[in-house]
């Protein structure tokens, strides 16, 4: 017997779609319902459209966060959250541009972004400071890891054999040392070194070592 269409069998469906090729501005209702064997208008039924399927799909996301449990003090228990969320991030395909092209209009998003507004709040920081602080936070996984992949595609172009951005890897070497541009070259050597959630983590340590609560 057909299994029920549903609305989680089509989130799935998508993801399994992005996963084949993490493009989310070429995923479509009809691709989706092509996964899935079904007609097209067969999906409206369950999801109103694709702006609708990205928040669901969002909200799948969410739904595996894991809250940590309480640390010794604040920006240890920040810390944790942001590494959790840096985890999870990399479980689903496209997730940070999932993340950005949504409103945060879930229970489970919305009731973790409480938890870490309050946890500032409590440890002193005023509503404005918690706010601009998780905001910060988030800009900051959300780069990073947008960064990383934009870069992973740039390396494949290269290795599948992009003769143009090759060149401009050999200019920029060159230029890097002919210009005796030491600083510039041992940061390279760093980053080449430092694995991408060591590197993330490390920045995130020099943000939160850098916060100070209102009331000190």
């Amino acid at each position: 017997m057909e299994e029920k269409l549903s609305k989680e069998k089509i989130v799935q469906a998508a993801f399994d779609l992005l996963r084949e090729k993490p493009e989310l501005d070429k995923l479509s209702m009809r691709k989706v319902a092509q996964k899935l064997n079904i007609q097209a208008p067969a999906i409206y039924w369950h999801v109103e459209n694709k702006q609708a399927l990205l928040q669901s799909m969002a909200e799948e996301i969410e739904n595996h966060f894991i809250s940590p449990a309480p640390q010794e003090n604040w920006k240890e228990t920040i810390y944790a959250y942001m590494e959790n969320y840096y985890e999870l991030y990399l479980q689903y395909p496209c997730a940070i541009e999932i993340e950005i092209q949504t409103i945060p209009a879930y229970p489970s998003r919305l009731r973790n972004l409480d938890a870490m507004l309050n946890i500032l709040h409590e440890a002193g920081f005023s509503i404005e400071l918690s706010y601009m602080t998780v905001t910060s936070l988030q800009h900051l996984l959300f780069g990073m890891l947008m960064d990383s992949s934009e870069e992973k595609k740039l390396y494949n172009k290269v290795m599948d054999g992009d003769n143009y951005l090759t060149r401009q890897i050999l200019l920029m070497k060159q230029y890097v040392h002919d210009q005796q541009l030491s600083n510039i070259g041992e940061s390279i050597q760093y980053r080449r070194k430092e694995k991408q959630k060591d590197f993330f983590m490390k920045t995130l340590g020099i943000f939160l070592n850098g916060l100070t609560p209102d009331n000190k």
